[in-house]
């Protein structure tokens, strides 16, 4: 995915691109081996690796959206700090901030597209 799965899985014992080989090995073994218990509890670990590779791929999703969405929150504090608009009370400086915080929401959206 990104950066930050990257950094995970490096400490990772199997990432999730193994799971999701491994589950579909299974799941494909136990369709062409006779139908029998050794076959169901193949079709079951595959279904189980398969249900945790989707889950565990849900979470690194959320987690990145999470860190954007705090990484965004941290530049426009930064960003507002910086241009000194959090002190100011005039409604002067209260249209300046709106329209600073429309160009950053603007080039928010364009950044994440």
């Amino acid at each position: 995915m990104g950066a930050a799965t990257d950094r995970d899985e490096e400490h990772a014992i199997i990432s999730t691109s193994t799971i999701l080989i491994l589950s579909g090995y299974l799941l494909v073994t136990s369709l062409i081996d006779p139908p029998g218990e050794l076959s169901a509890m193949t079709f079951a670990g595959g279904l189980t690796g398969f249900i945790a590779y989707l889950v565990f791929e849900a979470t690194a999703v959320r987690h990145i959206q999470e860190t954007l969405q705090f990484d965004q929150h941290l530049a426009e504090a930064r960003l507002l700090r910086h241009v000194g608009l959090l002190t100011a009370s005039p409604s002067q400086n209260l249209h300046e901030k709106d329209r600073l915080l429309e160009w950053l929401e603007q080039e928010t959206k364009a950044l994440s597209r």
